[in-house]
């Protein structure tokens, strides 16, 4: 991995004087879909949360694909589906640090099993302690993470070249270093945000607050803009605060096809439609027509229909 200059200030460690701007007016951190994908487009190492086919920040992750990503390197939350696999359909990632990337009961990732098979995408096997650890060490700035026997029973020492050993310096033991996983960018879907960015994930795994700060620019899609007030009410709901946030993104039903707590459930009919087409050769029909097919977010919407939107809506109170 590249290193990084020792004098090197990451946002969340520059004490607050110098983050405050020259004006104390606070400033609206909202732009579109389109400028977000633009931004996403331009950066090399992507993060994401989530858990298996929940909070996948979807909505950006189409807009980076039609705004022509290329070349990215991706570090997924520990378990992941759509979001990893429409990147690899779409030919947007060089490089994956590989936890878990499937559909559960809905069959394996038609995308990243043949990108695999065929030797076509760079593959980290990076477990769940690695991705987890080594974002911890990018959130704190530290230049690795450790862990003792964990992997002296496994084959990850073979296959992970960015799994090192190091001597512990108070017991003279040999340790495993887990490198810091620090992204261009971080990507978030949140059920309620403001225009300052004070983000709030009603579900989540607790990664997004490690992940924003391992990250040099955080992009936040959310369902709902809300007002400030609204979220000063219930400060304990506020997953990562605005001052970690570079944008906001308004996007409703934004996680669509995942599963957004909350708000609406999974479209496991959307996800088997996925699976299916990807696994018949037909990734392309499936990008042509739900990524560059429709002219913004709201035309993506209106191609999955109201009457299904409203139906994962009401399936949470069933």
């Amino acid at each position: 991995m590249a290193s990084e200059p020792a004098d090197k200030k990451y946002k969340h460690m520059i004490p607050l004087d110098e983050q405050r701007p020259a004006s104390m007016e606070r400033r609206s951190k909202l732009i579109s879909v389109e400028e977000a994908g633009k931004i996403i487009a331009s950066k090399k190492i992507i993060s994401t949360t989530g858990t298996h086919s929940s909070e996948a920040a979807m909505t950006l992750i189409r807009a980076a694909i039609k705004a022509g990503a290329k070349d990215l390197t991706l570090i997924p939350p520990t378990t992941t589906s759509i979001a990893a696999d429409i990147l690899i359909a779409a030919g947007c990632l060089k490089k994956l640090y590989l936890s878990y990337v499937s559909f559960e009961f809905l069959g394996m990732a038609p995308a990243f099993r043949k990108a695999a098979a065929e030797g076509t995408l760079e593959i980290i096997e990076a477990d769940e302690p690695f991705i987890q650890l080594g974002t911890q060490a990018a959130a704190g700035g530290r230049p690795y993470n450790v862990v003792q026997y964990l992997y002296e029973a496994t084959d990850h020492p073979k296959l992970n070249p960015e799994l090192r050993k190091t001597i512990d310096p108070f017991t003279g033991k040999e340790v495993y270093a887990i490198p810091p996983l620090r992204a261009d960018v971080y990507l978030m879907h949140a059920q309620a945000a403001d225009i300052h960015g004070n983000a709030q994930s009603w579900g989540g795994n607790r990664q997004e607050p490690d992940k924003a700060k391992a990250a040099d620019m955080v992009i936040v899609e959310a369902d709902d803009i809300v007002g400030t007030d609204v979220i000063a009410k219930d400060p304990s709901r506020t997953t990562i605060p605005g001052l970690w946030v570079d944008y906001v993104v308004h996007a409703p039903y934004g996680a669509h096809p995942c599963f957004s707590p909350g708000q609406y459930a999974v479209d496991e009919d959307h996800l088997r439609m996925y699976v299916e087409m990807g696994r018949d050769g037909r990734a392309k029909e499936y990008l042509d027509k739900y990524v560059y097919g429709p002219k913004d977010h709201y035309e993506y919407l209106e191609l999955i229909g109201l009457r299904k939107l409203f139906q994962l809506r009401n399936m949470l109170s069933l």
